[in-house]
């Protein structure tokens, strides 16, 4: 009697199904994109979204074989795991209208616990189980054919020997997809994050270079006797200027400030959409030239090598790398705190503990420091403010924020504003009753954010289209009786018609202690800058 022989599926079969399944699924955020930007009843319209799916057909296929070569049991890994990832991927476009370029990945990566738990929804086990359950069958139930090696590179040439035969035969429509390459090549699962990932490593390494030191500096004048000269940099997070009253907003997002003395300057202008880049701008001489990779020492570890006390509080991430005398979270900052007065280290006002005895205890006569603020950091605006700055009613509650209503994201955004502008005032008000210093305060946003406008949510597009809304932040600048005193300033003396480019931050903290080198440029200083300054 002969064996049964067990069923198993075919290599070359499980490839082509596996491949045509992964684009019939996950191909979504890549076809918005053509049947956009195409005309579907010409030829070359139809040309066009017939090239797109045989090449992702062709690509997937390619690597597929490839990993087969090595095992087949590693080309099932492979497709178990990005099923799983694709549908992860899949949820959060869908949701967020994200795209998945080098920046995004960034984000993502550089992204802490407390702001990841904030981006999960049960929603996002409607996409995952399915996926997690096809894995599994995929991984364990199914077998696969496994063909001589021979055999798995015949396939792995054939199918490069098809792409590029389809490639040169349609070569009239490159031309397009060169057009087009950034927008669809961030929306192709799984090669929008494979790739951008890639990206970003690379990137990542040459940040991670050797800094190049600026040329040594020298102050303009000592600090007098029982003095101290006091910088401090509040970083706001993903602060739109159009929604400041103090800019023309409608609601009152500014009741606190509004009775304080704080300049507000012309809104500024971000360098880019995302933290990381942001950063690198405002801290850097290198200003608009400055990218998410510079090697140039930022402006903290530059003050730190001229004796200046140089805190970094952050509640945030994406800070470049920096020497500093003291580098603290906000959980850390308040971790020894018991008293029933303790601030909530998820909020920004943990930013602010003992900050007046800091500046007092310090021995040294000049201090930089910095507050990095979580500040309006999407999609859980709900969680930003403590409850009683929940002044605009009702408020979108959840992270799915595509399905809340306008009045609802704008509601819950905008309280994020109140509460920080209620940090701002006290803020000035514990530096303006710290006797003995000059003090100086610059607040200014990292980038804007985009609440549904266009169909776009939180930030991070490409700069070159990024919408006003991920561009225009706010800019502060306060100054204490004793600063104005010392530069010969008054308010009226800072302020400009002009919008305030980014990369004034790294000058203007220079120019605030006095700090001039040769990469400081006296014309992008707050502090001495002509009405008529570009």
């Amino acid at each position: 009697m002969k064996r049964q022989t067990s069923w198993k599926l075919g290599l070359f079969t499980a490839i082509a199904l596996y491949s045509l399944i992964n684009m019939a699924l996950f191909q979504g955020p890549v076809l918005s994109v053509i049947l956009t930007a195409i005309e579907l009843g010409t030829y070359d319209g139809k040309l066009l979204l017939t090239s797109t799916q045989i090449l992702q057909f062709l690509v997937m296929c390619i690597v597929l074989f490839l990993l087969s070569i090595f095992s087949v049991r590693l080309m099932k890994g492979f497709m178990s795991l990005n099923l799983v990832v694709n549908a992860a991927a899949l949820y959060y476009m869908n949701s967020y209208a994200i795209v998945l370029d080098r920046t995004m990945i960034g984000n993502i990566l550089n992204t802490d616990q407390g702001e990841a738990s904030q981006l999960w929804h049960p929603g996002l086990l409607l996409y995952l189980i399915p996926a997690i359950v096809a894995a599994i069958l995929l991984l364990w139930f199914i077998p696969v054919r496994k063909p001589g090696v021979v055999a798995r590179i015949m396939g792995f040439v054939a199918s490069f020997a098809l792409l590029v035969t389809w490639a040169f035969s349609t070569a009239t429509t490159w031309f397009w997809y060169d057009l087009h390459g950034e927008s669809m090549g961030s929306r192709v699962l799984p090669w929008s994050y494979v790739v951008n990932a890639a990206r970003y490593a690379n990137q990542q390494a040459l940040r991670n270079r050797e800094q190049v030191l600026l040329p040594d500096g020298e102050f303009d004048a000592v600090v007098p006797a029982g003095q101290k000269d006091v910088v401090i940099l509040v970083i706001g997070e993903a602060a739109r200027a159009d929604h400041f009253a103090h800019y023309g907003y409608g609601k009152d997002t500014n009741p606190y400030t509004k009775d304080t003395d704080i300049a507000v300057l012309p809104m500024g202008e971000s360098c880019a959409t995302y933290t990381i880049a942001a950063l690198a701008c405002m801290l850097t001489h290198e200003g608009n030239a400055a990218s998410a990779r510079t090697v140039h020492e930022p402006i903290q570890s530059y003050l730190t090598r001229h004796g200046v006390h140089t805190e970094f509080r952050s509640n945030n991430f994406g800070e470049p790398p920096i020497e500093v005398d003291n580098y603290i979270k906000a959980y850390d900052l308040v971790a020894d705190c018991t008293g029933a007065d303790c601030p909530d280290p998820k909020l920004d006002e943990s930013l602010l503990w003992e900050l007046p005895e800091l500046i007092q205890s310090t021995k040294a006569d000049r201090l930089f420091i910095t507050l990095h603020q979580t500040g309006s950091h999407g999609p859980a605006y709900y969680s930003k403010y403590s409850p009683e700055f929940g002044v605009f009613q009702p408020v979108c509650d959840t992270v799915q924020i595509a399905k809340c209503s306008e009045e609802e994201l704008h509601n819950a955004y905008d309280n994020t504003l109140v509460y920080n502008d209620y940090l701002l005032a006290e803020l000035v008000k514990e530096l303006a009753d710290i006797p003995d210093t000059r003090t100086a305060m610059i607040f200014v946003g990292d980038h804007g954010q985009s609440l549904g406008e266009n169909g776009l949510y939180l930030h991070g597009a490409p700069i070159s289209v990024a919408p006003p809304e991920q561009r225009l932040i706010p800019f502060y600048v306060w100054m204490s009786e004793g600063f104005k005193a010392s530069r010969g300033l008054d308010n009226d003396m800072i302020m400009r018609d002009k919008i305030n480019p980014h990369d004034l931050v790294f000058h203007s903290i220079l120019g605030a202690f006095g700090l001039t080198m040769d990469a400081y440029l006296p014309e992008r200083d707050l502090f001495n800058l002509p009405k008529d300054a570009s």
